[in-house]
């Protein structure tokens, strides 16, 4: 394409001086308006740009390695960015950079926690040569927080979702993201006479599905996502009621799933077709020449391959296998090293954390053997404590457990002692809303008992399936925390609010508080001192790499003190 390129237009060379680079420009014809609309990445990646200009229509500008009449430059006219001189840098550390700078193939950085990942890969991307990079990572609030980081217009930050949608805009030029689309997908395959229950059902695992799965599933795969994921429409299950039994929810999911990749009338994409969409119809296709995933660890199949495809050079994955706790969600507990083997990737740690105190590092080594604390890491606290120490807790504190339910009565708890606290994950809070309206309640007492009556339901069918245990030990955390929600409350109304009003995100709510949270919730999160209560984690009977993954992030996310405290007394 390159040579193509060449003789296409006639070029001069441009008045823009780029360091190290050769500078073209040319006004546009039919033959490049021809290409570049149908290989618009293509030729960006090539470091062709396209802009209005004064004078000209249109001036296409080539910014390149090399000048038409003489030989590439040699390696040696890439200058890497100068490293910071005050840092003393850890030869893990070192390794890294060296092979950004000067290494062949992919790589993995399997980075522990508080082990200065982030520093490093910013680092990496200035010792790269590469022209055309890209940084993917998790979530609009890590993009905003690379890009204060990472000055280098070489570099492309994208979350996979945004990178999925270029792909899917090179094919479908009109589309745009809103979320109403799968429902109207779900409602032309069910009938627009189907209960509310039938809807969110199929809507809940079509979503399961495409963050599962990198093409359509058989109806068997999304049946055996049902049980797992405890998706049902039971109040419609008898023949005279439709017959919405998991097989028939099954099937409508797999036709909505096919219809999500035709194109819409009003080209709309849900927010989960960003990333399987492109992945599923093959338009992923290698636009960049080195990159760096982050946080691998909790990616999906699709997310995998969607990383895997769009680079054509080197690419960089880091993420910490012991942070692997998504698995509920769709992610791939084995992800790194299933990155590592597709990849055939050269492996690198980051094992040594200056932010975690030598205390928590000693008490974790036994589940992750190879994490350090750097000499001059803070000493820290480990202690346990009474329940009734909670109630001393302050703002900027944190109160963390595996699970929710335990969550919701401390919290009431604090409120009522005039001591700001919420709960961690607003999505939390919106889930839980939606199951208290499906209870259609009247009364608390109404709600607590379709609530139980919800609950052995799904027991009953969960004592079936394979893995019953974990699925069964998920739905009850469900169950009681939709019954501590209602705890003294007065009326549904009551439960509602709370749903609404307790649940808060951390990067999105300014006022200090008293942050209670599931483990899943607190990962990437930081505080001084942290209350861990010690019953939901590491059960006796519950032994499992999972089990110990979310131990260690409980207690890495503390930067002083950790406190492990006991289940409140029965008269509690």
């Amino acid at each position: 394409m390159i040579e193509k390129f060449e003789s296409m237009l006639n070029w001069e060379k441009s008045p823009e001086q780029v360091p190290g680079k050769f500078a073209f420009c040319a006004p546009a014809n039919q033959d490049f308006w021809q290409v570049w609309r149908a290989d618009k990445l293509s030729v960006k990646a090539l470091g062709i740009s396209c802009k209005p200009s004064a004078g000209r229509d249109w001036l296409v500008t080539w910014i390149r390695d090399n000048d038409f009449s003489v030989p590439a430059l040699p390696v040696e006219a890439f200058v890497a960015a100068p490293l910071p001189e005050h840092i003393k840098f850890s030869p893990e550390q070192l390794a890294i950079l060296e092979h950004a700078r000067s290494g062949e193939g992919n790589f993995i950085v399997r980075a522990r926690a508080g082990s200065g990942k982030t520093f490093i890969t910013v680092l990496a991307f200035g010792q790269a040569s590469e022209a055309v990079q890209v940084y993917g990572i998790f979530g609009k609030r890590n993009q905003k927080e690379a890009e204060e980081k990472i000055k280098d217009k070489r570099v492309t930050i994208k979350t996979l979702h945004s990178i999925g949608f270029m792909f899917i805009k090179q094919n479908w030029r009109n589309a745009q993201p809103n979320d109403r689309v799968e429902w109207d997908r779900v409602e032309a395959v069910v009938g627009a006479n189907a209960p509310d229950d039938v809807r969110n059902a199929v809507h809940r695992l079509v979503g399961f599905g495409k963050n599962i799965f990198v093409s359509v599933p058989s109806v068997d795969e999304l049946v055996e996502v049902c049980e797992e994921r405890q998706i049902d429409a039971d109040a419609y299950e008898g023949a005279s009621m439709g017959g919405w039994v998991l097989s028939k929810l099954a099937a409508c999911a797999q036709r909505v799933m096919e219809l999500s990749m035709k194109k819409d009338s009003m080209n709309r994409i849900s927010f989960n077709d960003m990333v399987w969409l492109p992945v599923a119809m093959n338009w992923v296709r290698p636009v960049f020449q080195f990159g760096i995933i982050d946080e691998a660890q909790d990616m999906n199949a699709p997310q995998l391959e969607m990383a895997r495809r769009c680079v054509s050079g080197r690419l960089g994955v880091v993420g910490d296998d012991r942070q692997c706790i998504f698995g509920f969600r769709g992610a791939m507990l084995n992800s790194i090293d299933y990155m590592k083997e597709v990849l055939n990737a050269k492996e690198f740690g980051l094992t040594i954390t200056r932010r975690c105190p030598k205390a928590v590092v000693e008490l974790v080594k036994p589940y992750v053997p190879d994490y350090q604390a750097a000499d001059d890491a803070p000493e820290g606290i480990v202690r346990d404590a009474s329940h009734a120490e909670l109630m001393l807790a302050v703002p900027g504190d944190a109160i963390l457990s595996r699970a929710n339910a335990p969550l919701m009565p401390i919290c009431l708890r604090l409120l009522r002692k005039g001591i700001s606290a919420r709960i961690e994950g607003r999505d939390i809070g919106a889930m839980l809303l939606k199951l208290v309206e499906k209870m259609k309640a009247n009364s608390v007492p109404n709600y607590i008992a379709r609530v139980q009556a919800h609950w052995d339901r799904a027991l009953a069918r969960l004592k079936n399936v394979k893995d019953s245990e974990s699925k069964i030990e998920a739905a009850n955390d469900l169950h009681e925390t939709l019954l501590a929600i209602a705890q003294d409350a007065k009326s549904v109304q009551d439960i509602k609010d709370r749903c609404e009003n307790l649940f808060q995100d951390s990067d999105k709510s300014p006022r200090p508080a008293v942050v209670l949270s599931s483990v899943h919730k607190a990962k990437g999160l930081e505080w001084n001192k942290v209350f861990a209560i010690r019953s939901t984690l590491l059960r006796p009977g519950c032994e499992s790499r999972e089990e110990e993954n979310i131990y260690y992030v409980a207690c890495t996310r503390t930067k002083n003190e950790l406190v492990f405290v006991s289940d409140p007394p029965k008269e509690d």
